[in-house]
């Protein structure tokens, strides 16, 4: 029996941290066990620090905050892209956005090359690789210090460049969004810029994937009504975007 449940555990482990978050249905499903098995062995999971446990089902710990970006840039790649594509068509011609430093605002960067007469203020180091030569798109690139596992520039200087702006869009990205529902990050200059820009910025959009919410970074940015929207993406299980859309003012799913 403890050879069972110590195999079952082990096979729970391995798909919450495969595919980040997981139902007990769908556990119990992929498991062949009972859903009242499930919630036992997620509740001891839990309680050893081994994954994180929500109501309906159980997320993945955080990824480590010194993760190379070239590492998290092939993490659940199609659901980034898509969230890309889809935060892209909320941008008008003519307008002044925001793209923040991270994996799934860089997916977004490619699908707004096409938008005529944009200007884009970025920290991202990726993004400006990406834009700068981009024929009617002016850039506006913030100062402040490289932080080369995100490949960003934060710091005081960074916030200073923000005094003189003003966007009428910004794209934020996450570390993770904790069981509080608030947007964190791994880095407290970052989640700083972050806060800032969410003044600056007349509209802004959180970009998470569905294997960011149930994680948090050292540093809580804001909670998730101080968003616009929240932008996620299909594989998001049905129990946990129903919390998601009590939390947020607004969620956009991309398929």
């Amino acid at each position: 029996m403890i050879q069972l449940s110590e195999h079952r555990h082990a096979r729970i482990l391995h798909l919450v941290n495969s595919r980040g978050v997981l139902t007990v249905a769908e556990l119990a499903r992929l498991v062949q066990t009972s859903l009242m098995t499930i919630r036992r062995d997620l509740s001891l999971l839990d309680a050893k620090g081994l994954l994180r446990r929500f109501r309906g089902g159980a997320t993945a710990l955080s990824v480590s905050r010194d993760l190379p970006l070239q590492r998290r840039e092939r993490l659940e790649l199609q659901a980034k892209t898509a969230i890309g594509r889809l935060a892209a068509t909320l941008v008008q011609p003519g307008e002044t956005i925001f793209l923040d430093a991270g994996t799934t605002v860089f997916a977004m960067a490619k699908a707004v090359r096409s938008v005529p007469n944009l200007t884009v203020v970025t920290n991202s180091i990726q993004v400006l690789s990406e834009l700068w030569n981009r024929p009617g798109l002016r850039m506006v690139a913030l100062g402040g210090v490289v932080q080369r596992t995100s490949s960003s520039l934060t710091g005081a200087l960074a916030i200073k460049s923000l005094q003189e702006i003003r966007v009428d869009r910004a794209f934020l990205g996450t570390i993770g969004v904790t069981t509080h529902w608030e947007a964190s990050n791994s880095d407290l200059d970052r989640a700083a810029l972050q806060r800032h820009i969410l003044s600056v910025a007349r509209d802004s959009y959180l970009l998470a994937d569905h294997t960011k919410f149930g994680r948090a970074g050292v540093a809580i940015v804001a909670p998730l009504r101080a968003f616009t929207a929240v932008i996620t993406d299909g594989k998001m299980p049905s129990s946990l975007r129903a919390q998601l859309e009590k939390h947020a003012r607004r969620a956009a799913i991309a398929n």
